[in-house]
């Protein structure tokens, strides 16, 4: 009988892929005996050149099918098949194939009689020498397994004969199978379509071959074949699909009984491989992941009627496949060789950083060493105390319910939102869990090198060279901002300056990959937490970076996420239900006054008066003020005018970045001064400047570092008269602590009387009466509950008088009565409200007189009242106590939705950045043939010729995206430094000399 091939070519819009399907189909040698022609939802110039070139048949639907869809449409219009030589020849609009594909193809055939199914090879529309397909099979568990996706052809697979299946594009199918198999699925396309039709008719007892010689090339369209475009959407479409395809495949190839459990673990199945894409550092098909599982759980592919069509035509066992599957230790073995392998000829990664051998690690010695010398007074200490430092809860279990939404045992107590700031202590807390405020010790005795350290890290993100490096280590650890909250005892602003270099590190690489993203995002959100004034800058910042990204936005725009999970409590309450917007911007942890500062002050970046202690110093030294008035301009203006050079350089868009930075960082600063929303006491105090002032040093030293850095080996002198000036204007902030100047003290952690913490021990609830004389006369009345103040209870919404601790004027009207000789009886108003102590902080030397009037005068009244007995003097002041004893207040309880909805939302916020900030293999691969600086005067600076075979591959993970290497992070002493690529600009030989000494 005479072989008969019938061409399908289903077709959808695209007119210029199809003319050149056409032109190959008329330029075979052995042309198709017919040509029907399927146009779906097609555009009228698709319809019009199938009219032109006069096709057998044309049939047009308006209906959106699949591959196999149309394909079935098409036969259904053919004749009954008149035996095993009529062939259908299944193409679409971009399946172009090579003039002697068809005979090669039908010659395959003739060598194997008993074949079903032969399918050509794939090769790229646009490059011959590109192979995209020739052949497929199954895991043992069913995942599909191309033989290959994307490789040069130098005829490696021509020897294939049998395999379990081919792709669909270009395949010879004989009609006779094709009618009892049932065709393709209509529920899979273009992805598996043809892995399962070949799986299928290989059920039957007949055979799937290659015919390596006959080529088609594909452009993928995602009509025949997974689609091949990296836009965000089509991605989306190709997981869905394939992921689609393989739960509809597990169910109609499973047993019965089978088949149930896997239709019950398809949703558990979902949610366990989000965790897997989120570790891959592929969020963005989470959503196609619950889809598919969705789609095949309710019906959506008819599951059933595809069993029913396997059933009808499968004659032989699944042994019969068992040899043509492959095994997960030889997939194992594929992956691990693509891993090594996977990297392009030629190509080139990052070098070293250099962290030892250029002189990082010594940087972070010296300011370890002069930390030490600093702070070793705070070594044997337990915890610290003074300005705004108070101990942290002795149990890691009371710091971690300190967080989220309840209880607050503040004052009498209230149902409110924590701070964000106590997650961050929690954190601290429990890393030192055997005694938690031994973290605030360690952070004081290690706040210089750790900022060294960051400010090193962000600094290679402007620079290759070791030199200036150390110069942004060194101006950021000198910060006077830094230096002067180290002093004052403000432990939140020392944690944002700590973390800021580390967020500009991974922020400015944000859009290069999901992994970087994560990690700004938390590091976002607890510089937010520990510094709530940054945010509308930072805000900005992430504002202009999303424009920036243009198509990578998605991973930008996830960076503020776990910050909205971490303050929507606060938001709520603080600025929704109680509309004090402003009050969101107050400084957490215990309220400090912030001293009174000029504009000109904040020009210099510094948060005080007094130039940063210079105008103190230079009275002791006794140098007139003029040099001091002048000098320190002159001295900050010297690193500004290094920054400011940049912008006359190559690299400039740089240098306008990072002084964008530092302008936002100073009119933040500038409203942080008008914006008094905390009390201290009775006095409303402003936000302190410091933290703003941190940011507007990230952008100067930067901006310095960056100048220098487009100078290259010349910008060393610049480099020096920086680093020089910065060291002398934080000469005097350097020695406040060791001569005594700062606030910060050891402290043995109780902020109580000892007597007071020992009855707290076994009534959690009882309360103490604080009462402090103010200098102009006033008394402040507090109640502390349990054994004394803690950092980590401290809450804005009380300090900024949000809720207020005294609502209804009870406890003011009762301390009036007590500092008073009034005969008034008051011990069952202090039953009332739990109270059964009374101190009396103590007057130091330095008060006014008013104040000192106000504390002998409440301490004669208290010692004359009867229903109060004096225990005696004690550190914190003197002490009374109730005659009879008094019931502490049980805390309260709240249980509500929003108290699980906004912890669910943290955690769950929390835990995704995380995986997706967990490096892997390949990201970090990735991250390696990345330049690590950004905006770079010279794009491959750093950059260096990886070794690789003669026969090494393409990158086997296409979708590996580069990310922060956190285990890239020393090189070993004493390794030969690898040999740069060559710049694309000349580099003069002072530049080739520096280069190789570093």
């Amino acid at each position: 009988m005479d072989t008969r091939v019938t061409a399908l070519v289903v077709a959808h819009r695209d007119v210029e892929h199809l003319r050149r399907t056409l032109d190959a189909l008329d330029a075979q040698t052995r042309r198709a005996d017919a040509v029907v022609a399927i146009a779906f939802d097609a555009s009228d110039e698709v319809r019009q050149l199938f009219e032109e070139r006069h096709v057998d048949r044309l049939v047009t639907t308006r209906e959106q099918l699949t591959f196999g869809g149309a394909l079935a449409e098409g036969e259904r219009t053919l004749d009954d098949p008149r035996g095993d030589d009529d062939f259908l020849w299944l193409l679409a609009q971009d399946n172009a194939p090579r003039e002697d594909a068809l005979g090669l193809l039908l010659a395959r055939f003739e060598t194997a009689p008993s074949a079903a199914v032969a399918g050509p090879k794939l090769v790229d529309w646009n490059d011959d020498s590109r192979l995209r397909g020739i052949g497929e099979t199954v895991t043992t568990r069913g995942t599909t397994v191309p033989f290959v996706e994307d490789q040069l052809d130098q005829g490696q697979y021509d020897t294939l004969s049998d395999v379990l299946a081919v792709g669909s594009p270009g395949m010879l199918v004989r009609r006779t199978v094709w009618r009892d198999v049932g065709g393709f699925d209509p529920a899979l396309g273009p992805i598996d379509d043809g892995l399962d039709f070949c799986i299928r008719a290989r059920l039957t007892g007949k055979r799937v071959v290659l015919a390596p010689g006959a080529v088609v090339a594909v452009s993928g369209d995602g009509i025949a074949g997974a689609p091949r475009s990296r836009r965000w959407r089509v991605k989306q479409r190709r997981a869905r699909l394939a992921r689609t395809a393989e739960l509809h495949r597990r169910l109609v190839y499973a047993p019965r009984v089978w088949m149930v459990l896997h239709w019950l673990l398809l949703v558990p199945l979902a949610i366990v491989r989000s965790v897997g894409l989120l570790i891959r550092k592929q969020p963005e098909l989470i959503a196609a992941e619950f889809r598919a599982a969705a789609w095949v759980a309710f019906g959506g592919t008819r599951v059933v009627t595809a069993r029913r069509r396997l059933a009808a035509a499968k004659e032989v066992g699944w042994s019969s496949l068992a040899n043509l599957k492959m095994s997960g230790r030889e997939l194992a073995r594929r992956k691990r060789l693509e891993r090594e392998d996977g990297v392009p000829i030629g190509s080139v990664e990052r070098g070293d950083l250099r962290f030892f051998t250029g002189g990082g690690a010594w940087i972070i010695l010296a300011a370890l060493v002069v930390g030490g010398i600093l702070f070793v007074k705070f070594v044997p200490a337990s915890t610290l105390a003074g300005g705004g430092l108070l101990p942290l809860s002795g149990d890691v279990r009371e710091l971690w319910q300190n967080i989220g939404y309840g209880w607050r045992s503040v004052g009498d107590g209230f149902v409110g939102a924590a701070d964000p700031f106590a997650v961050v202590l929690a954190l601290m807390g429990t890393l030192t869990f055997w005694h938690p405020s031994s973290a605030i010790v360690i952070l004081w005795i290690l706040a210089l090198p750790f900022a060294a350290l960051t400010g090193w890290f962000a600094a290679t993100r402007l620079t290759e060279r070791s030199g200036y490096r150390n110069l942004a280590a060194i101006a950021w650890t000198l910060s006077p901002t830094f230096l002067i909250a180290l002093a004052e005892g403000r432990p939140a602003a020392v944690i944002a300056h700590i973390l800021l270099p580390l967020l500009f590190s991974a922020g400015v690489v944000a859009s290069r990959s999901w992994g970087a993203a994560a990690a700004a995002s938390l590091l976002l959100a607890l510089v937010a937490a520990c510094a709530p004034s940054l945010v509308p800058a930072l805000l900005v910042l992430w504002l202009v970076a999303l424009v920036a990204s243009r198509a990578r936005f998605g991973r930008v725009l996830f960076i503020p996420a776990p910050l909205i999970a971490l303050f929507g409590p606060l938001v709520w309450q603080q600025g929704v239900e109680g509309g004090r917007w402003f009050a969101l911007l107050a400084d957490p942890g215990k309220p400090l006054a912030s001293p009174d500062v000029t504009v000109t002050d904040l020009l210099l970046g510094l948060p005080q008066s007094g130039y940063g202690g210079w105008q103190e110093t230079a009275s002791d030294l006794g140098l007139a003020s003029l040099w001091v008035t002048n000098g320190v301009p002159v001295l900050v203006g010297l690193v500004a005018l290094v920054g400011l050079v940049g912008l006359f350089l190559p690299g400039a868009r740089r240098g306008i970045g990072l002084w964008a930075i530092a302008a936002l960082g100073f009119a933040t600063a500038v409203v942080d001064t008008h914006i008094a929303v905390t009390f201290v006491g009775a006095e409303a105090t402003t936000v302190w400047p410091g933290t703003a002032l941190s940011l507007v040093w990230l952008g100067l030293v930067g901006a310095a570092v960056s100048a220098c850095d487009s100078l290259r080996t010349r910008g060393w002198i610049p480099a020096i008269v920086a680093g020089v000036a910065v060291a002398v204007v934080a000469a005097p902030a350097v020695l406040m602590v060791p001569l005594g100047h700062g606030a910060v003290t050891s402290s043995d952690g109780r902020t109580l009387p000892a007597y007071v913490t020992a009855a707290a021990a076994d009534e959690p609830g009882l309360g103490t009466l604080r009462i402090t004389p103010g200098d102009d006369g006033a008394i402040v009345a507090t109640v502390i509950r349990g054994d004394g103040e803690f950092l980590d209870r401290q809450s804005t919404l009380v300090n900024t008088g949000s809720l207020l601790a005294d609502e209804n004027g009870d406890l003011a009207q009762l301390t009036g009565n007590i500092v008073s000789v009034s005969g008034h009886a008051f011990a069952p108003d202090l039953q009332k409200q739990g109270i059964e102590f009374v101190l009396l902080a103590p007057t130091p030397d330095s008060a006014s007189d008013e104040a000192k009037a106000v504390a002998a005068r409440a301490e004669t009244a208290l010692d004359a009242n009867d229903e109060l007995e004096n225990v005696g003097v004690t550190d914190v002041g003197t002490l009374w106590r109730t005659a009879d004893a008094v019931d502490g207040r049980e805390p309260g309880d709240v249980r509500s939705a929003g108290t699980v909805l906004s912890l669910a939302a943290l955690i769950l916020m929390t835990l995704i950045a995380l995986l997706v900030a967990i490096p892997t293999t390949s990201s970090r691969e990735a991250a390696r043939m990345s330049p690590r600086t950004v905006g770079s005067r010279y794009a491959r600076e750093g950059m260096v010729v990886r070794d690789v075979p003669d026969d090494h591959g393409f990158l086997a993970d296409p979708d590996a995206e580069a990310e922060p290497e956190w285990a890239d992070v020393v090189s070993l002493p004493g390794v030969d430094p690898v040999s740069e690529v060559p710049s694309s600009e000349p580099e003069d030989t002072a530049d080739r000399e520096e280069d190789a000494r570093e």
